[in-house]
């Protein structure tokens, strides 16, 4: 973080800046508001609970479990896409600061975009408990491929963006983010592959689940770390993977942009 007596030379920088010290400041809010301790214990108890759970479920099946151990930690990433940019707008609104945000000198992207980091931050740490957590207590293998790792996790981030933008501007358009995210979620767990492959959905669940980036992204990353897969050897993953990655961001973007106009054409963003 760049010193506070220092003054940007360039847009970058003062884009940095922005990002920077909205993701501190969102850092100390969600820990303060909670308490260390507590915000630990959060943190720490929802990755071991579905690492449990899902572990336990398939016992019997070490390749399903050991699946599922990466899914859960994975889903973590897909809680904090789906719960954020919504819920971060929509409680803006709820404080009447979302007006100042959009009005704000700045490209609204690096204010969001410090809040979401956050949140990938928070995920990450979720992630890395989970897998650790697997390890530790049911012995899951990793022979890790990190090429492929990298290239899959490069691809699966800008999904999950997209997607958080998009239903992110549907939920404060309908001034219900939060009951959006919860009516959406229990699909997604089933659709996205977290607790179960989606190779092996029944035709009816999977034609739906493939028309989703999640199931490509879950399945290369399993693949990576637990069988150390390659690059080529996961491309029915990664290329539809890569075509989610362009696109999604991109109807993020429009999304936003669409939330912006409606917002300056109405007036509304802040009425409850």
């Amino acid at each position: 973080m760049y010193p506070p007596f220092t003054v940007p030379t360039t847009q970058i920088e003062t884009n940095l800046r922005i990002v920077t010290g909205t993701f501190s400041a969102t850092a100390r809010q969600n820990v303060l508001r909670r308490g260390l301790l507590a915000y630990i214990l959060i943190w720490l108890s929802f990755p071991v609970f579905n690492v449990l759970v899902n572990a336990l479920i398939y016992r019997n099946a070490p390749a399903l479990r050991d699946y599922s151990i990466i899914g859960g930690a994975m889903l973590a990433f897909l809680f904090a896409m789906l719960f954020n940019a919504g819920e971060i707008l929509d409680r803006e609104r709820q404080r009447a600061t979302l007006t100042n945000l959009f009005l704000a000198p700045c490209p609204r992207y690096t204010w969001l975009g410090g809040m979401q980091l956050f949140a990938l931050a928070e995920a990450g740490f979720a992630a890395i408990v989970a897998l650790l957590a697997g390890w530790w207590i049911f012995g899951l293998p990793f022979d890790i491929n990190f090429p492929a790792l990298i290239v899959a996790l490069v691809l699966f981030v800008p999904c999950l963006w997209g997607f958080s933008m998009i239903f992110g501007a549907i939920g404060v358009a309908i001034r219900g983010a939060n009951m959006l995210s919860n009516f959406v979620f229990p699909f997604l767990m089933v659709l996205s592959g977290a607790i179960y492959p989606v190779s092996k959905l029944p035709d009816w669940l999977r034609v739906p689940a493939r028309l989703l980036p999640f199931g490509y992204g879950i399945q290369a990353i399993a693949d990576a770390l637990t069988r150390g897969t390659s690059i080529v050897a996961m491309r029915a993953e990664l290329l539809p993977l890569l075509v989610f990655a362009i696109v999604l961001p991109a109807l993020g973007i429009i999304m936003f942009n669409w939330l912006e106009h409606r917002a300056r054409q109405t007036g509304e963003l802040d009425l409850l």
